[in-house]
């Protein structure tokens, strides 16, 4: 097999027509004679081509197949050994948000100015310079980067030259350590850079002039986490220097390019006086996120797209394990089980769902991948794992796996295998179920006497037979709070006996396993006391209701039984169980919004969401609760939706205060309070709102004014926000906000399947095939069709293929089953 060596590459971007023209010496090794080679490009033309030998030059014909997104390579004699591949060639810097791309942005005065930028992963790099495009095929690179003398250069390592080329600079870089080409970077642009230090390393915050101040918490965020990052994997960080990158145009949140981290501003810039808690949050969560990718998955690489989930199960949960160290008050484990596991859940319950190892086999394959299993299932599991073997020996099995497999590939049994040797517990024979089935298990629990007996059954959200099957090794743990005892369930079904005196009947206590519970009903009315009596330890009592709603959605209990159950949780003061039962009410009603009996729903949602605001308030209280300040903007919002008069009049009243003087309104309230006045509104309403989006002076305030245009009850001004969405006032990575939003509003539900259709052309000419953004929002439809439209939803996208989304759209079509056979379930409890 041809495998390249060395990349020798130079780039020069051209922003009068964006185009770039590249220059590209490959080093290969080619193991048998051959004459033919054949590599991977896209979007290229080549001009010239040819192979050089230690003692001559052969000439070689190209043939590109658009289709494949290959290179055929045909020389004029067999050659073996190692030998130098030569190009010269051009590219587009394209719009579409991959691969070569440029970025639209104004200055501070208002002037249009551009940027080149790259986003390679997973299989885009072809479409920068030819290469074999695939985590395995390793290679150093040497870069060069030509351009105009106003602008600056970035790539993965430090500038080592800086030369007049021209009338422009050549900037050259050292040679990178071995890595794959989806974590290559260039940049090209007016940057600015915020410089900080850890030790000897070199750390920038990279902006757009005018913006670097913005840069100083994820600065401090970076030097503290990336020091603890060292000393949990004893691994020095391995490179000289690290860019954070804030780009204005960013398809997805953010992405790992080693030593050159790009994200979307809003995930990275942070201003005091108008960025909420929620952003403060959430950009240490990403910088943890991509700092945990300097180690799994760029020091140490997946060998093929199949195990994505070694990369990003593992900074999904590390992200987390390292700002906890910082900053323990966010409670940020549990609201790693109230997202992370319930969206996986949601997700995984699915029969469409896939194995977490999934099989890949072209680009538009692995692009669907990069979805909640992938991440947050996976992220699960290893907490599971962490769990099972003790968090020491889950460490150092990590220090063991990335020592042996640094530089290179590896794939999950390499990992299994590491802690396994480490902790001396099967962990290869346990992980293969849950990393190589798809799914996960219910397990019903029946208790006589001292003895509860279990069986384990794939948890389904759609009941089917054909897909029940499954057995999984689980980790099962029965009691509350560090008051445990625990099994490894290995069978269909299993027996353990307890000492009632000593532990409550509670199955996988602190959800440790990624697994649903089914009580009998006898336990059930006994849990629901002890819930209510509060002698359950938290997570206890957030996910035995937890466990009951899903089994409501599924059909197994109904809702009544569940609407009974939510009343033990009144007086509920801690966030994790609030919020889900706060979020299961609205979801609820919100579902049943146009039917003759949501008022039933809706009086169990207000008494809870008014018990709610009674705690949390308007205001902050002196010294509350970080969670309580995220809690506070859900409960304003939804309270105002069910109809509170109060709610809705303070949210005019601070509006109208706003409008005067902007700093009167807090960062945390701004998008709840133009939710709410949007709910209320009229056209001048909608008006004032466009006027707040154009004005705002970073893209937070943006989004927020964009969200709240999305929450009016009038189908004519949600239409308005959606034309507005096409336009050039808003860029293409936040089309997707506008169109899940306005699905998610049930005066928007009739409108947005048609206006979908209609503009679908328009809506992929503005972020392109292949970007992730096609997937949020095929995924959208499931909130705003019933079960009736499924086969006209299939014909249309029939006509309309789009690559990369069809595992997406099987989802979204059967999450429309599940969403109108539990309407039906409602209906039939309430309307006889």
């Amino acid at each position: 097999m041809i495998s390249p060596l060395n990349y020798h590459l130079e780039f020069e971007p051209n922003f009068k027509d964006f185009t770039f023209y590249g220059k590209e010496f490959i080093e290969i090794k080619i193991p048998k004679a051959t004459n033919r080679i054949t590599l991977n490009a896209a979007e290229l033309k080549i001009r010239k081509c040819y192979l050089e030998t230690k003692n001559k030059k052969i000439t070689a014909t190209t043939k590109l197949n658009e289709k494949k997104e290959e290179l055929d390579i045909k020389l004029s004699e067999k050659v073996r050994g190692n030998v130098k591949l030569y190009f010269e060639f051009k590219g587009i810097l394209n719009d579409r948000l991959l691969g070569f791309y440029k970025s639209e942005y104004k200055d501070n005065r208002g002037k249009i100015r551009y940027l080149a930028t790259t986003q390679f992963e997973a299989a885009d790099a072809r479409r920068a310079f030819l290469c074999w495009d695939e985590p395995k095929a390793k290679a150093t690179f040497d870069i060069s980067l030509i351009v105009d003398r106003n602008l600056v250069a970035i790539s993965n390592m430090p500038v080592i030259s800086k030369k007049k080329n021209g009338k422009k600079i050549r900037y050259n870089f050292s040679r990178t350590p071995i890595m794959s080409t989806y974590l290559l970077y260039l940049g090209v642009g007016d940057f600015e850079f915020l410089t900080g230090k850890l030790g000897k390393l070199m750390i920038r915050v990279v902006t757009i002039r005018g913006n670097k101040s913005k840069g100083k918490l994820a600065l401090d965020y970076t030097k503290k986490f990336l020091k603890d990052y060292e000393k949990y994997f004893q691994i020095k960080y391995p490179l000289p220097k690290l860019d954070l990158i804030a780009v204005p145009d960013f398809a997805a949140g953010a992405m790992e390019n080693w030593g050159a981290i790009t994200f979307r501003e809003t995930i990275l810039l942070y201003d005091p006086k108008t960025s909420s808690t929620k952003t403060k949050q959430f950009i240490a969560e990403v910088i943890s996120h991509e700092l945990a990718h300097q180690w799994f998955g760029n020091l140490v690489t997946m060998r093929w797209w199949d195990d994505l989930w070694l990369n990003e199960s593992f900074a999904t949960f590390m992200a987390t394990k390292i700002v906890v160290n910082y900053y323990p008050e966010w409670d940020l484990w549990d609201q790693f089980l109230e997202t992370s596991m319930n969206d996986a859940m949601r997700l995984d319950g699915l029969k469409t769902s896939h194995p977490i190892h999934a099989k890949v086999k072209k680009p538009s394959e692995i692009r669907e991948i990069f979805d909640s299993i992938s991440y947050d299932k996976g992220g699960c599991v290893l907490r599971m794992l962490e769990y099972f073997v003790g968090e020491n020996n889950f460490r150092n099995g990590l220090h063991h796996y990335l020592s042996h497999h640094m530089y290179g590939n590896a794939t999950g049994d390499d990992l299994w295998d590491s802690i396994g040797k480490i902790s001396k517990k099967p962990v290869r024979k346990m992980m293969n179920t849950w990393i190589h089935q798809v799914g996960f298990p219910l397990v019903e629990v029946n208790k006589q006497n001292s003895k509860l007996h279990l069986e384990q059954n794939r948890f389904l959200l759609e009941h089917n037979k054909k897909y029940q099957k499954g057995l999984w090794l689980i980790p099962v743990s029965v009691g509350t709070g560090s008051n445990t005892l625990s099994k490894l369930m290995t069978s269909k079904t299993s027996q353990i006996t307890f000492n009632q005196k000593k532990f409550f009947p509670v199955v996988n206590s602190s959800r440790k396993a990624f697994v649903r519970i089914k009580y009998d009903r006898h336990l059930l009315t006994e849990l629901k006391k002890l819930v209510s009596l509060k002698k359950l330890y938290y997570v206890d009592r957030w996910s035995i209701q937890n466990d009951l709603f899903a089994l409501c959605v599924n059909g197994t209990e109904r809702v009544h039984t569940y609407l009974d159950f939510s009343e033990a949780y009144h007086g509920e003061k801690n966030y994790l169980t609030s919020i889900n039962v706060a979020n299961n009410l609205n979801f609820l009603y919100f579902l049943s919004f146009h039917e003759r009996f949501a008022p039933i729903i809706k009086k169990y949602a207000y008494d809870y969401f008014k018990e709610l605001f009674e705690l949390v308030g308007w205001d902050p209280k002196p010294d509350e609760k970080h969670t309580d300040t995220l809690l506070r903007s859900m409960v304003i919002v939804v309270l105002g939706k069910l109809g509170d008069k109060k709610i809705l009049q303070e949210a005019q009243r601070r509006f109208k205060t706003f409008l005067k003087k902007r700093e009167t309104l807090r960062p945390d309230l701004r998008e709840p309070v133009f939710s709410l006045v949007a709910w209320s509104g009229d056209e001048k309403t909608y008006e004032t709102l466009i006027r707040i989006y154009k004005k705002a002076a970073t893209q937070e305030a943006k989004l927020r004014a964009l969200a709240g245009l999305c929450n009016f009850r009038s189908e004519k001004l949600l239409l308005k926000t959606l034309e507005f969405s096409l336009s050039k006032e808003v860029r293409s990575q936040n089309i997707a906000l506008p169109i899940i939003r306005v699905s998610g509003n049930p005066y928007g539900r009739k409108i947005m399947w048609p206006w979908l259709k209609k503009n679908w052309k328009t809506l992929i000419k503005k972020f392109g095939l292949g970007n992730p953004l096609a997937n949020r929002i095929v995924g959208s439809i499931s909130l705003v069709a019933d079960s009736s439209m499924e086969k006209e939803i299939r014909q249309f996208f029939k006509k309309n293929p789009t690559p990369g989304t069809e595992m997406t759209l099987e989802q979204a079509l059967e999450r429309i089953r599940v969403h109108t056979n539990l309407l039906s379930n409602i209906k039939s409890e309430y309307n006889n």
